[in-house]
């Protein structure tokens, strides 16, 4: 596939993922102002289990996207029916027990964590039974979304999403509006999941004419091979899991439900940055799969390469400016009645911390991607799941022993991922593709340490001469600091090709 269906995938998935990123900007503290400290961290707590109920789909979620490509990349029809219909199968299995594990987690929330009060107890009982109906639903539409993405029309496919995000938003501030609370919050899920469903079946049946979703298969041939496939993905995801939302739990279980909010809110962009930027693998993803599929190893490297280098330029960019920009914006975010200044400098704390643990995801996961694509999926489910682990042992050390409160939890993020994946991953990618370490190093890790000094020279100073005081301030400082990076980017990290693209349509710009 040519650069430029890359970029064009790219464009469409952040333009998908952007969207949602402003909607977070404008609805987040419009929510914190409307809820409460404990009821937002009801809230919060909500969506983590409701996320954990995902890892019952044991991985066959991401397998179906994987094989669809697969057999797409071989022609293969028939492989491509059955795994979906094979996907279904399996789903109207699994949609009991999802339902099941709610209600009784619904049951136990009360004595699980500190701080909730009484009258909210019934209120959760009710709440999360319906909030993993919601996972089911979200299942459904993935399945016909990874069509979309074995087709390459993330552009059919990121227009889905913009079209819910702007029914859940609406539902949102109405239900808000009208004192509905957390029942109108998952109202609002449950509308925009149900579009989605309907959405993604439409245009997929679009794009892959001989699209079936029934009769439901139970082949053993295919639930093996998605089973295969998938146990090593559902162990990575729930180490995602585990990495990204158990400090959620931990800060409910150890702290208070009131102390999730400060967290949740200095992870929130982290989080939903770390999304944006895995787009890019995402989008890689079906061409390396093809790649791989037909034994052009060379073709797997380029890719990854590639990938690694728009990866850096757009992860380094982001992160940096969280460490430097975190407390500024923040306070100009969310501070109000209803969040004081205490709770700023406990958010943006953990911003800082999480956004260091960033750094190495920027070379981690290109590295998943194409080991995945090769067939190691139990490796790295392996490293994933020590790193999880390690992780959920340091941040329950860091809050319970030595009291370092909400920046305990985020620490052990960090410690976790230097300590295990950082080193290991790359090593192993550059072991089983035929790539010098020392090439690696030279070609990737190396600029992206010499531009993240570099970046973050000039952004410490920036925010030190110039502390933004107003969001018109805060954005000026932001697109000098762009501005800059696209300088340095230029120089040490953008691939030649591109680059000299990009130099040659300037120069026929400037002629014309």
């Amino acid at each position: 596939m040519s650069a430029r269906i890359h970029l064009r995938n790219l464009a469409f998935n952040w333009g998908g993922h952007a969207a949602t990123l402003v909607v977070l900007f404008f609805l987040s503290p419009y929510i914190v102002g409307k809820l409460d400290a404990v009821s937002y961290g009801i809230w919060s707590l909500l969506n983590v289990l409701t996320g954990y109920m995902g890892i019952f789909d044991l991985g066959v979620r991401a397998s179906v996207g994987r094989h669809v490509a697969l057999y797409l990349g071989k022609s293969d029809e028939k492989g491509v029916d059955e795994t979906i219909r094979a996907g279904f199968g399996f789903f109207t299995l699994v949609g009991g027990i999802i339902l099941v594990s709610g209600i009784i987690l619904g049951w136990f929330f009360p004595v699980m964590f500190k701080g909730a009060s009484p009258e909210h107890y019934h209120t959760v009982r009710m709440l999360l039974p319906l909030m993993v109906i919601t996972v089911w639903l979200s299942v459904i539409a993935a399945i016909y979304s990874s069509v979309l993405a074995a087709h390459d029309r993330f552009d059919v496919a990121r227009g889905i999403d913009l079209g819910v995000l702007v029914i859940r938003t609406i539902v949102t501030i109405l239900a808000l509006e009208m004192g509905w609370d957390l029942w109108g919050l998952v109202l609002a899920i449950i509308i925009g999941n149900i579009c989605a469903v309907i959405g993604n079946r439409f245009f997929a049946g679009k794009v892959h004419r001989s699209l079936r979703s029934f009769p439901v298969l139970y082949s053993k041939k295919r639930l093996k091979e998605l089973l295969n496939y998938g146990i090593a993905a559902f162990i990575s995801k729930s180490a995602i899991k585990i990495i990204g939302q158990s400090d959620l739990v931990i800060v409910g279980v150890f702290l208070s439900v009131a102390d999730v909010r400060e967290y949740n809110v200095g992870a929130m962009l982290v989080y939903y940055s770390a999304t944006f930027i895995g787009l890019i693998g995402n989008t890689f993803f079906p061409t390396i799969q093809r790649a791989a599929s037909g034994g052009t190893l060379g073709e797997v490297r380029h890719l990854f390469y590639r990938q690694l280098k728009i990866t850096l330029c757009f992860g380094l960019l982001v992160y940096i400016g969280f460490l430097f920009f975190s407390r500024p914006f923040i306070h100009l975010w969310m501070y109000q009645d209803n969040f004081s200044k205490e709770s700023v400098s406990a958010a943006a704390g953990v911003m800082l911390v999480l956004s260091l643990s960033k750094f190495p995801t920027l070379y981690i996961h290109p590295c998943i991607n194409v080991l995945s694509a090769m067939g190691y999926v139990r490796f790295t489910a392996s490293v994933s799941m020590l790193e999880a682990l390690v992780n959920l042992v340091l941040s329950v050390l860091f809050v319970s022993i030595f009291h370092l409160g909400i920046i305990g939890v985020a620490m052990g993020t960090l410690i976790g991922r230097i300590l295990i994946p950082t080193i290991i991953l790359p090593v192993y990618l550059c072991n089983k593709s035929n790539i010098k370490l020392s090439t690696f190093i030279k070609s990737s890790v190396a600029p992206g340490i010499l531009s993240t000094g570099i970046f973050s020279v000039f952004c410490y100073y920036l925010v030190r001469l110039f502390s933004p005081t107003d969001w018109i301030s805060f954005f000026i400082l932001v697109f000098i600091s762009i501005f800059i990076w696209v300088i340095i980017a230029s120089i040490f990290l953008i691939p030649k090709d591109i680059r000299k693209k990009a130099i040659g349509k300037f120069k026929k710009f400037n002629v014309v």
